[in-house]
């Protein structure tokens, strides 16, 4: 039987080329010399620009995947490793009988051009009869993001897409994406998977609701002047009173908003919601300003963020995934906000050890992104603060 084959690695060489070298012959060993159908690889933005474009051209050479994926970020993850600020590079080879790996693009002003779903998949020629999973990778300067994910939604109805935005720029390199040989320099880059191939999600936001869930009663575009016929701020007010004194510290500073997925449910928990940033406060009205379009109507609840809410959340849902069986091999890609990781642990290595710890082990390639893709109830998001995982079988 010719099954499905995933070999990970990475490499902490300071100098390029020994790193590439060093992946490419571990990937390779772990392909067992069945082809690469496709490749993954995520590089530190420490790697000077000028040699990023020679270090993909020198894997696609040494690997010689059919079908190639890569950027740079500010940190990456591999195996059991996030290496954050300093020198690393981690690829997922992947050998794919039965899977066709369709590798598309679209600089922002085809983005800017294209007016629905309709016009989206006459544009990428993938068609949705084909059931595609996509992973996308964007640039967080020059990609519409809020665009490619509805236009995704509205032509790809419940086809998962998965990646994020890459997150160079903190060292001072400018951000890329490369596509087979095409280096990228602005929209969006991606492979579509059609065929004998699963993705399996989960997208832990690594927040908590707190007090109760209230309607919008009135709210202008991202203003949110009234819940419940009160003003915003004096229900936050409520909530706040009846927190712990714990919960009213983490209050100043990692408080967020959380909007119903699904307005038909009566009884909201934690993962019901797309969480959101509260942007601004208007004391003299009691309006908050939201990282989301509102409308009355709409079911909100506050939500906090801390380590132990993070961790808890995505320890449930990894324990949640289908047990691995055997005759199914799978690889990983794991997305995670730049906001987590040592920032919000004050430990490395966090969520991939969690994960491989309940899960592995397993190979994982991904990276630190400035926004998150992926799934809620069948819709596709941006997300903030989460690691964004997808198992692929």
């Amino acid at each position: 039987m010719n099954s499905k084959v995933f070999a990970s690695a990475i490499s902490h060489e300071k100098e390029g080329l020994k790193a590439i070298h060093a992946l490419s012959s571990k990937v390779l060993e772990g392909l067992g010399g069945k082809s690469c159908d496709a490749a993954l690889v995520f590089l530190s933005e420490t790697y000077p620009e000028d040699s990023a474009e020679e270090l993909m051209r020198v894997f696609r050479a040494l690997v010689s995947p059919a079908v190639f994926l890569a950027c740079n970020a500010s940190g990456v993850i591999g195996d059991r490793e996030e290496v954050e600020m300093a020198p690393a590079i981690s690829a997922l080879a992947m050998h794919l009988p039965g899977v066709k790996a369709v590798p598309f693009s679209l600089s922002s002003a085809d983005l800017d051009l294209i007016a629905d779903g309709e016009a989206f998949v006459k544009h990428l020629d993938i068609y949705p009869t084909d059931k595609p999973n996509f992973i996308c990778l964007g640039d967080p300067s020059a990609c519409d993001v809020s665009k490619l994910l509805d236009l995704f939604n509205q032509g790809y109805s419940k086809a998962p897409v998965i990646g994020g935005l890459g997150s160079a720029g903190l060292a001072e390199q400018p951000g890329w994406m490369c596509l087979n040989d095409e280096f990228l320099r602005d929209g969006a880059a991606g492979i579509a998977f059609q065929g004998d191939i699963e993705f399996e999600i989960c997208v832990a936001q690594g927040c908590r609701p707190i007090g109760e869930a209230y309607a919008v009663t009135k709210a202008d575009q991202n203003i949110l002047y009234e819940l419940a016929g009160k003003p915003a701020l004096e229900i936050f007010r409520t909530v706040y009173q009846k927190l712990s004194p714990e919960d009213q510290q983490l209050a100043q500073s990692s408080l967020f908003m959380g909007l119903a997925i699904d307005e038909f449910q009566t009884d909201y928990k934690r993962g019901d919601f797309l969480v959101r940033n509260i942007t601004g406060v208007d004391q003299a009205s009691g309006a908050l300003s939201i990282g989301a379009l509102l409308e009355p109507g709409q079911t909100v609840q506050f939500q906090l963020r801390d380590a132990r809410s993070s961790d808890e959340d995505l320890s449930r849902l990894v324990a949640r995934m289908i047990p691995p069986a055997p005759q199914k091999p799978e690889g990983a890609l794991l997305i995670s906000c730049c906001g987590r990781g040592r920032g919000l642990y004050g430990v490395e290595n966090h969520d991939i050890q969690r994960i491989q710890s309940l899960r592995g082990p397993i190979p994982v390639t991904g990276f630190f992104a400035n926004g998150e893709f992926g799934p809620l109830h069948e819709r596709n998001y941006i997300h903030g603060y989460t690691s964004s995982l997808t198992l692929i079988r």
